[in-house]
């Protein structure tokens, strides 16, 4: 993996630049929760009338990713690529902006979002024709592991859960799937370029270990996660970690480590953990305090009832706000 500078969010320069200019540029668009762009058509008319929408609005050869028909997606809500004329071609500019909003707005609201957002954008070299690299592709959305499970669809066309295999098993093993594909480029979790590239021709099948599945799994809690916390981090205009951290993967292992410490608190305080985004939350304000757990000032706060007899104690989700500003206050006085 590489990543472009670490100092400030992917430019266009640097997008350019990452292509060979003798191998022809894709976008990858997930449009599993809206399409990234406007399209005049009722998705009612159905699917021949979205993919002619979709070439009208692009402007450019649209290919359907074919997904196994078990997957319960609607054909228009599973990917496809566009194939873009070369690294000056204007979509490559509006793409990468497209990209870059996604990414702001999953992470503008910092702890009092939930973190999830939409990313449907990332790019792929390869010197494929459209309907082979949506084969290709689709070949690898397919999930294969020794685990039991009925999951049918591997979502790599949203960049977090790329980003995310990767950590999980390696470079090496999700490259091995490539085969002619060359290059699979994104933004990271800061906003830089990431990609990963691929020499040789073969295919080699990727297959989870069971063990690894349960870790993938974990993998919307991870992403919510690192975007309320670096949203948090962005708001007070704290840009340390992202000049720091050189990968995803940095991010990931303090994400990891927090959940952990997460699991520990919502034993300790079971009533202020109900929802999966309660432990989420503790997880953030422990990366951006990591005493607060020994806070005699939080503790107070976690451990007081409620004033009314019966009413429920309010979650850390909603509680996370005061107590960072407690925190907060404790730093600047």
């Amino acid at each position: 993996m590489t990543t472009s500078s670490t100092s400030s969010v992917a430019t266009l320069a640097q997008l350019q630049a990452t292509f060979d200019s003798a191998t022809s540029i894709y976008v990858l668009v997930d449009p599993m929760q809206g399409e990234p762009i406007p399209l005049f058509v009722d998705a009612a008319d159905g699917l021949t009338a979205v993919r002619a929408a979709r070439e009208a609005a692009w402007g450019r050869q649209v290919t359907a990713v074919p997904l196994d028909p078990r997957v319960p997606l609607t054909e228009t809500q599973q990917p496809y690529v566009v194939t873009l004329q070369g690294a000056d071609d204007e979509w490559l500019a509006d793409t990468l902006e497209i990209a870059q909003a996604e990414r702001h707005a999953s992470q503008a609201d910092g702890l009092a979002s939930d973190g999830a957002g939409v990313h449907r954008i990332s790019w792929l070299q390869t010197s494929l024709f459209g309907e082979d690299v949506a084969a290709a592709v689709a070949q690898m959305l397919r999930v294969n592991t020794s685990a039991w499970t009925d999951a049918r669809y591997m979502r790599l066309a949203d960049r977090r859960v790329l980003s995310w295999l990767r950590y999980v098993v390696g470079d090496a093993r999700v490259a091995a799937q490539f085969g002619r594909l060359r290059r699979w480029v994104y933004l990271d979790a800061c906003g830089r370029l990431a990609q990963l590239t691929h020499a040789d021709d073969g295919v080699e099948q990727l297959t989870l270990k069971a063990e690894e599945w349960k870790f993938f799994m974990r993998g919307e809690r991870m992403h919510a996660t690192a975007a309320r916390w670096l949203g948090e981090l962005a708001l007070s205009g704290d840009q340390a970690l992202c000049e720091n951290s050189q990968q995803d993967r940095e991010i990931y292992a303090q994400v990891a480590a927090a959940l952990g410490r997460a699991e520990r608190a919502a034993q300790r305080w079971p009533t202020r953990f109900v929802r999966a985004r309660d432990q989420d939350a503790w997880a953030v304000l422990s990366l951006l305090h990591a005493d607060i757990e020994h806070d005699t000032r939080v503790r107070a706060v976690l451990q007081a009832r409620p004033e009314e007899e019966g009413e429920p104690d309010e979650t850390m989700h909603t509680l996370s706000i005061t107590l960072r500003a407690l925190m907060l206050k404790g730093i600047h006085s």
